[in-house]
């Protein structure tokens, strides 16, 4: 369901009283006529659906939502690993490596590129924390 028509059904609901509206449509009516007989549905069918559908799609939303979330928490721990403060990051081991060695070859080879990757990865994970916090705005839903 797009915004407008959520919009639409909330305003629709809001204008009408179905039981007021059904009573009113009954009252119009030859006697012993039925109102099924003219096409009227139960509005709490309509109503129904409406519920299933916005339940689906939340729930859909809220899928993807933990999704993105768990993408998050991926990106922060190979951002640790790669450039992280700690000990047993790469950045630290290529940094404290003795000379002569491979580790010492890679630092002089690949620190630069390391750090490019961890900015990178850095700034696409702060993107993705924007998406998901915008995901909580309801103008943003279903857009």
């Amino acid at each position: 369901m797009t915004k407008f028509e959520d919009k639409f059904f909330t305003l629709l609901e809001g204008a009408l009283d179905i039981d007021a509206e059904a009573q009113a449509f009954a009252g119009e009516l030859d006697e012993g006529t039925p109102p099924e007989s003219m096409g009227a549905s139960d509005m709490s069918q309509v109503s129904t659906a409406n519920d299933e559908v916005s339940k689906a799609l939340s729930q859909q939303a809220q899928l993807m939502e933990d999704t993105i979330s768990d993408w998050i928490g991926q990106f922060e721990v190979f951002l640790e690993l790669l450039n992280g403060t700690s000990a047993g990051s790469i950045q630290s081991q290529l940094a404290q490596a003795e000379s002569d060695t491979i580790l010492d070859r890679m630092k002089q080879s690949e620190q630069r590129k390391i750090a490019r990757v961890a900015t990178e990865l850095a700034a696409l994970t702060e993107s993705f924390k924007g998406f998901l916090a915008q995901s909580e705005n309801a103008a943003f839903r279903h857009v």
